[in-house]
């Protein structure tokens, strides 16, 4: 099975904490941005960082898993927040029919999430556009 993947070589991923963003859909700057959000909390995730085709397959599944896990195992990850949904993720759609070639995943550059009262923003590669959303006061180096 051959993969088609755009990925640099090793990412570089960054969590801050951030204030309470409110909705998490209307933060989102752009359209074609993806989003996992259910009773206010969630995930929205806007760019590309990485991207993976998965070509048809009954392994589809462990592919993308290996491929996941090798990327963000290589990855240098300053995380403090540390809850599920902190840091790298990825965002996918598999094909229903295993020949399908359909199936892709998505490393956004940003990841904005909130999740059991806390909220913060990821970053996937270098800072280089500006950020609309304000560090939460009560943080470190807030």
């Amino acid at each position: 099975m051959k993969l088609a993947v755009t990925a640099p070589d090793r990412l570089v991923v960054r969590t801050v904490r951030v204030a309470d963003p409110g909705d998490l859909i209307s933060r989102l700057p752009h359209p074609s941005a993806l989003a996992w959000v259910r009773h206010g909390e969630g995930l929205v995730g806007w760019g590309e960082a990485a991207r993976l085709h998965v070509p048809g397959g009954a392994g589809r599944f462990a592919a993308a898993d290996r491929w996941l896990r090798e990327l963000f195992g290589s990855a240098r990850i300053d995380d403090p927040v540390g809850v599920p949904g902190s840091g790298p993720v990825a965002f996918g759609g598999f094909g229903f029919d295993p020949k399908s070639p359909d199936s892709v995943l998505i490393v956004p550059r940003r990841i904005l999430g909130r999740r059991d009262g806390q909220a913060w923003l990821t970053t996937v590669g270098e800072p280089d556009e500006p950020l609309s959303i304000v560090r939460d006061p009560r943080a470190p180096n807030g």
